[in-house]
């Protein structure tokens, strides 16, 4: 796919924005303790000890693309029990973000979340964020009919929704195997490199992929260099 330039890139019609260690960096524990509760979950849900429901959440993961995927295909989870507990956390890990709240002033495009989560969470994590006011919409997994990136229906649905143009889009994510997908749609990608901070299953483009566009580490910085 063709590079863009700066300007290109400010002027897109659409912004999709991953939420969970996009908007706000890995090293705030924040998904920790959601997964944490996934465990839990697991645990309550299958009535095994926790590490067995740790090893389980892991596989269900590794095989499905979310854990919440495998328990509803292999366990018939209630998909709106399992987020209301998994997100049962504390928000304040969360910091206010001042600085992205002036800089996504600065793009004129419509900002959308795509989240594997739901709507609450992503309600939650953007209150704390304080940027709630510059997004048009929160596409959540429910709104994809529980097909979760980086299933193409997902995406698809997605574009249908919000009427958008690929080639005029962007997305933003830290999940590389997300981005691929939406690369192959025609939207240009973003993805956001944590060096090590998560765990690398699906983190890391796989060898001689070309579906990453852009390579950032931080999404501030980012930004900025695109208005300046």
């Amino acid at each position: 796919m063709q590079m863009k330039n700066s300007k290109s890139i400010r002027n897109s019609e659409f912004w999709l924005f991953d939420l969970d260690n996009t908007l706000y960096p890995a090293s705030n524990g924040l998904m920790a303790k959601v997964s944490s509760r996934m465990t839990k979950f697991v645990s309550k849900k299958l009535n095994m000890p926790k590490d067995e429901a740790l090893t389980e959440q892991k596989e269900l993961y590794r095989k499905y693309g979310t854990t919440l995927s495998g328990l509803m295909k292999e366990y018939k989870v209630d998909p709106y029990d399992f987020l209301d507990f998994v997100h049962q956390v504390d928000y304040s890990l969360v910091q206010p973000n001042p600085r992205l709240a002036e800089l996504l002033e600065h793009f004129p495009g419509k900002k959308l979340i795509y989240t594997n989560a739901s709507t609450n969470h992503a309600e939650q994590v953007l209150k704390r964020l304080q940027i709630t006011d510059h997004f048009h919409g929160i596409y959540d997994i429910a709104a994809a009919k529980w097909q979760p990136k980086p299933v193409k229906k997902s995406y698809q649905t997605l574009i249908e929704k919000y009427n958008i143009n690929p080639k005029s889009a962007i997305m933003i994510e830290d999940l590389a195997i997300n981005l691929q997908p939406a690369a192959l749609m025609g939207i240009t990608t973003v993805w956001i490199n944590h060096l090590g901070e998560v765990p690398p299953l699906w983190t890391t483009p796989s060898m001689g992929s070309d579906y990453v566009n852009y390579e950032i580490n931080n999404l501030n910085n980012w930004l900025n260099s695109l208005i300046f």
